[in-house]
C-alpha cells in the first residue's frame, strides 16, 4: 500500500480517537467550535480524501473492474450524487456548523429529511471514489473514512440529544438518521 493510503487511514484513525475521547466525556474536542477546531477537522477530512485519491490512483484499477462499474456507479453515480447530498447539507448547516461550532439544532432544508446529510453525502463520495479507483488500498481507505463519518454522526447525535433534549427527541422521532 502506498504512503497516501496510510495517511488516509491515519487521518480516519485520528478522527476515531477524537470522537471516542469526546463521546466518553474525557475531553470535549468535537464538536467544540473555533478556528483551530475548524483547521484540524477540515485538515483531517481533507487528508482522508487526498490520501484515498492519491493512493488509489497510484494503484489505478488493480482489481481489474469493468469501466461501467468504476465510472458508471463509482464516478458518475455515487460520487456525483454525493455532491448534491453533501453540498446541500453543508449549505443548510453553514460553514461554522460543519466546523464544530454550536449552531443550534438545524431542522430545515436537507436536515428536514435526514439528520446527517453532510455525513451521508461524504459516505457516498468515499464509496464512489473507492469504487472509481478500483484498488484494494483505495477501498480500505474509503471504508475507514466511512467508519469515521458514521461514528461522527452517532457522536454528534448524542451531543445534540444532551444539548437540546426535548427538541432533539422530537426531531429524532420524525427524521431518519441518514
Amino acid at each position: 500500500m502506498s504512503g497516501w493510503i496510510w495517511a488516509s487511514l491515519a487521518a480516519s484513525a485520528a478522527w476515531g480517537v477524537i470522537l471516542v475521547v469526546s463521546d466518553r466525556g474525557w475531553a470535549r474536542i468535537w464538536p467544540r467550535g473555533g478556528w483551530l477546531t475548524a483547521a484540524w477537522a477540515w485538515g483531517l477530512t481533507t487528508l482522508i480524501y487526498v490520501g484515498l485519491i492519491r493512493g488509489a490512483s497510484a494503484d489505478w484499477n488493480a482489481l481489474g473492474w469493468n469501466v461501467w462499474l468504476r465510472w458508471g456507479i463509482g464516478g458518475a453515480g455515487l460520487t456525483l450524487a454525493s455532491f448534491w447530498v453533501q453540498g446541500r447539507g453543508i449549505w443548510d448547516l453553514g460553514l461554522k456548523g460543519t466546523s464544530g461550532w454550536d449552531v443550534g439544532l438545524v431542522e430545515t432544508g436537507a436536515y428536514a429529511t435526514r439528520r446527517h446529510p453532510q455525513y451521508a453525502g461524504q459516505v457516498l463520495s468515499l464509496v464512489g471514489l473507492g469504487i472509481l479507483g478500483g484498488s484494494a488500498g483505495g477501498l480500505l481507505a474509503a471504508a475507514a473514512g466511512c467508519a469515521a463519518l458514521v461514528h461522527a454522526s452517532v457522536v454528534e447525535d448524542r451531543w445534540l440529544a444532551r444539548r437540546y433534549p426535548d427538541a432533539h427527541r422530537a426531531y429524532r422521532s420524525r427524521v431518519g438518521f441518514f
